[in-house]
C-alpha cells in the first residue's frame, strides 16, 4: 500500500469505528448495561451497511443464515403463543429479542474476523469490565457479613456471576505469561502485568468462594482434567512429549481439582442439605428444599410440560413455572402445582427450549451445536490462533453448555452478552478461514 492509499483512506472507516464499539461493549457488557445496549446496536447497524455488498458471501454463511431462521421461527412462534395467550402477548414479543440476541455472536464475529489481534484487547476489556462491575455493584456495607460466611451475589445473579468469575479465572491462569508480559507504550511493565494478574486471581477466587456455586466449582475440576488433555495430545502431536509435560499436565489437573474440592468444601453445609433432600423425602416426591432436588422435580415438570406440546412448544415467552402450572395449562399433580410456581424458571437451557419451542428448538439447538462444533474444527487447523487462546476458548465453551444444563440465564443481560462475546470470538476464526480460502481481502484495515 503507497503513501497515495494510505491518506486517501478516511481515518473513521467502520472497522476502526467498530474496534471502538467493540471495546466500549465488552467493557460495559458487566457494569453499565445501557452503554453495552447503544454499543451493541451500533455494531449491528454497521453490520447492516456490509450485508449489500457482502451478501455473496454471507447467503453461504450457515451462522448468518441461522440467525436469520431463529428471528424468523422465534417471531412465528411468538404470533401464535400471543393470539393462544393474549394475557402474556407481551412477553412473546419480548422474548423474540431475548432468544435471538445470543446469536448476535456473528456480528462480533464479523468485525474481529481480519485480525485476530484485535481480540486480546477485547477480552481485556472484557475482564476489566467485569471487576468493575462487580466493584460498583457490591453493597460493601455487609463485608462484614461476607467475610462471616454469608452466600452474596454482588449485586448479579450469583449463579451467573460465579460462572462468569470460573471463565475469568481459566483465562487468568492460561494468559498468566501474556498479562505478566504486559507491555505499555511500547516498553515491557511487568510489574504492573503482576499486580494486574494477582488481583484478578484474588478477585475471581473471592466471588467463587463468595457465592458458593458448586455448579462452577464442578466446572472447573472438569476444565483442569480437559486442559491436561489438551497439554498432553499437543504435545504428542508434536512429537515432544516427555515425563516433564506430562507431570505439568497432571499438575494442571490436580491444582484445578483441589481448587474445586476447596471451594465444595466451603458449601458442605448445602452438600448435607441436599443428600438430607434426598433421602429424607417421601418415596412418591422429591422434597423441594434442596438445590438438587428442586431441579430434579423442575425437570420432570418440564417434561410433562413438553409431552403436552411437543411439535411447537407453548410459546417463547411463555414460563412454564409463572404461567402454565399456576394458570393449570398443563396438568401436573397437586404437589408439583404446590411447590413448582415458587422457582423462576425450570433452572436449565434444554428444558426451557424443550417447553417453549418444543422439537422445533431441538432442531435449532442441533443446528446451534453443528455450526459452533465446525468453528471449533476450524480453530484447532487455524495456524493464526494461539494454543492458550485455542484452550481457553475450548474449555470456555465446555464450562457454558455445563452452565447452561443446570441454569437458565441465556435471555438474561449477563449470559446473553457473554454468549455475544464469547461465541463471536470464537467464530471469528472460522470466518477469517473461510474469507481467506475464498481469497477475500487480506487481514488489514
Amino acid at each position: 500500500m503507497n503513501a497515495t492509499e494510505r491518506t486517501s483512506r478516511p481515518i473513521l472507516s467502520k472497522p476502526v469505528i467498530a474496534r471502538g464499539l467493540l471495546l466500549i461493549f465488552a467493557f460495559t457488557a458487566w457494569s453499565i448495561t445501557g452503554p453495552a445496549n447503544v454499543a451493541l446496536a451500533l455494531l449491528v447497524a454497521l453490520f447492516l451497511t456490509e450485508i449489500p455488498g457482502q451478501w455473496r458471501h454471507l447467503r453461504r454463511e450457515p451462522a448468518f443464515l441461522l440467525l436469520l431462521a431463529v428471528v424468523l421461527v422465534t417471531s412465528l412462534l411468538a404470533v401464535r403463543a400471543a393470539w393462544i395467550f393474549p394475557a402474556i402477548a407481551t412477553d412473546q414479543w419480548r422474548a423474540i429479542s431475548a432468544w435471538s440476541a445470543p446469536l448476535l455472536f456473528f456480528v462480533i464475529a464479523w468485525w474481529l474476523r481480519r485480525d485476530p489481534t484485535r481480540i486480546w484487547p477485547v477480552l481485556g476489556a472484557a475482564a476489566l469490565g467485569l471487576a468493575c462491575g462487580v466493584l460498583r455493584k457490591s453493597d460493601w456495607s455487609l463485608l462484614p457479613e461476607i467475610l462471616g460466611g454469608m452466600r452474596y451475589d454482588f449485586g448479579f445473579a450469583a449463579l451467573g456471576l460465579a460462572f462468569l468469575a470460573s471463565v475469568v479465572l481459566v483465562g487468568l491462569v492460561l494468559f498468566c505469561p501474556r498479562i505478566t508480559g504486559l507491555r505499555i507504550g511500547g516498553r515491557a511493565r511487568p510489574g504492573a502485568g503482576w499486580i494486574f494478574w494477582s488481583l484478578g486471581i484474588v478477585l475471581s477466587l473471592f466471588v467463587l468462594v463468595v457465592t458458593q456455586s458448586r455448579g462452577a466449582a464442578m466446572s472447573l475440576a472438569l476444565a483442569g482434567v480437559l486442559y491436561a488433555i489438551i497439554r498432553r495430545r499437543e504435545a504428542r502431536r508434536r512429537g515432544q512429549q516427555s515425563p516433564r509435560q506430562l507431570r505439568l499436565a497432571l499438575a494442571a489437573a490436580a491444582l484445578a481439582i483441589a481448587l474445586a474440592g476447596a471451594l465444595l468444601w466451603v458449601t458442605k453445609h448445602r452438600q448435607v442439605e441436599d443428600w438430607q433432600a434426598i433421602t429424607v423425602g417421601s418415596q412418591e416426591e422429591l422434597s423441594y428444599t434442596g438445590s438438587v432436588t428442586i431441579r430434579l422435580n423442575l425437570i420432570k415438570v418440564g417434561f410433562q410440560t413438553f409431552a403436552q406440546q411437543p411439535l411447537l412448544g407453548f410459546g417463547p415467552g411463555t414460563s412454564t413455572t409463572e404461567f402454565l402450572v399456576p394458570e393449570r395449562v398443563v396438568a401436573v399433580d397437586a404437589y408439583q402445582l404446590a411447590n413448582a410456581p415458587a422457582a423462576s424458571h425450570l433452572h436449565s437451557v434444554a428444558m426451557e427450549i424443550l417447553t417453549r419451542f418444543g422439537l422445533v428448538g431441538v432442531l435449532i439447538a442441533t443446528l446451534l451445536l453443528w455450526v459452533l462444533l465446525r468453528a471449533y474444527r476450524g480453530l484447532w487447523s487455524d495456524p493464526r490462533a494461539a494454543p492458550d487462546l485455542r484452550a481457553f476458548l475450548t474449555l470456555g465453551g465446555i464450562m457454558l453448555l455445563l452452565y447452561c444444563l443446570y441454569d437458565f440465564r441465556v435471555v438474561n443481560l449477563d449470559l446473553r452478552f457473554f454468549c455475544i462475546l464469547f461465541l463471536g470470538v470464537l467464530y471469528s476464526f472460522q470466518l477469517g478461514r473461510v474469507r481467506q480460502a475464498d481469497g477475500a481481502e487480506p487481514a488489514h484495515d
